[in-house]
């Protein structure tokens, strides 16, 4: 009775914690406050345990405008993990697999190595990374992620360009404290 029970106790953990690694962003805080964030159909990848979706996703604050300083990516188990380190707050930004070529604000489309090009666009967003925009983030030993571009998107957008090996599964969510922006794609 006992082995059983803690099969089962160990069967719940596992399940738990599977969906929080992989939408984890490598830090934590106990101040974290998140958004409401709408996504379209959730979808399963059979090769990799995750659930997510190839819609489109959005978030954050409208009417706020937003920096963007950093990107942090890394990798948990199938799952690369991409976190948008921005200023003091998230404004409005949208998630969505392009569905043919993405230009930036001077209408130059923006090279994106891979199969499938997912883009995030942060509404009234700076990018005060270094170096100036436009700029390629290289990701570090990701599955998926080939390639990120930063680039000055129309009007004053920021334009996060993510090449991705194929169309996979993604979850997005922000924080505004600390104010982030969380991909996880698997």
């Amino acid at each position: 009775m006992k082995i059983r029970r803690t099969l089962i106790a160990t069967a719940a953990a596992v399940a738990l914690f599977v969906p929080i690694a992989a939408c984890s962003s490598g830090s934590s805080s106990s101040s974290t406050t998140s958004t409401t964030v709408t996504s379209g159909d959730q979808v399963t990848d059979t090769a990799c345990p995750f659930t997510g979706t190839v819609g489109s996703t959005s978030g954050g604050k409208s009417g706020s405008q937003s920096s963007l300083g950093s990107i942090v990516t890394s990798k948990e188990g199938c799952v690369d993990n991409i976190q948008l380190k921005m200023g003091s707050v998230v404004g409005a930004w949208t998630a969505a697999y392009a569905t043919g070529p993405v230009v930036d604000g001077k209408g130059n489309t923006v090279a994106a190595q891979g199969a499938a090009t997912l883009v995030v666009t942060i509404e009234a967003g700076i990018w005060n990374g270094t170096p100036a925009a436009p700029t390629t983030v290289l990701p570090v030993q990701l599955d998926y992620v080939k390639s990120i571009n930063v680039v000055n998107g129309p009007g004053s957008s920021v334009l996060v360009v993510f090449g991705l090996s194929a169309k996979k599964p993604y979850q997005a969510s922000d924080s505004q404290n600390p104010a982030y922006i969380s991909l996880g794609i698997g």
